[in-house]
């Protein structure tokens, strides 16, 4: 696998089933698209849990043309169909805020699959406001100032 560069985007995603896990995106990716691992960096289940998915360190598989300097965060569900939990958006916000200040990227830098040029898919879905994560990620540094 080859290493990602800098990360310079935190790229939201969601897994388009209603009963998905890490176990079957794993599968998916790996035993059907033939990827050497799981596309995304982490997964934030239904009851808010994080899981590491691909090593931070290896360039990711999820969004075309940006992968070598992203990471990508899936929120198991359908988010077209059902509203992310609130432990959902609250480990969200929580990771997208550590990452952000690890790798000193803006908030603007912090986008949903859809917002990337040539994306026609609605992902993360389109119950997921990005505008209003994004405001509760850059409300956190504008008090810490």
């Amino acid at each position: 696998m080859k290493f990602l560069k800098k990360i310079k985007f935190l790229v939201v995603h969601h897994s388009q089933k209603e009963d998905d896990s890490l176990e079957r995106i794993k599968n998916f990716h790996v035993n059907e698209r033939k990827w050497e691992d799981i596309g995304y960096h982490y997964i934030i289940d239904k009851k808010g849990k994080l899981h590491k998915a691909r090593e931070e360190k290896f360039i990711g598989a999820h969004v075309f043309g940006f992968n070598r300097e992203s990471l990508g965060i899936c929120l198991l569900g359908n988010l077209d169909k059902e509203i992310p939990t609130k432990n959902q958006i609250k480990t969200l916000v929580k990771l997208l805020i550590k990452k952000a200040k690890e790798n000193k990227i803006s908030s603007k830098n912090i986008l949903g699959h859809r917002e990337f040029p040539g994306v026609t898919k609605t992902c993360p879905g389109k119950l997921v406001n990005m505008n209003e994560i994004r405001k509760k990620v850059k409300e956190h540094f504008s008090t810490k100032s």
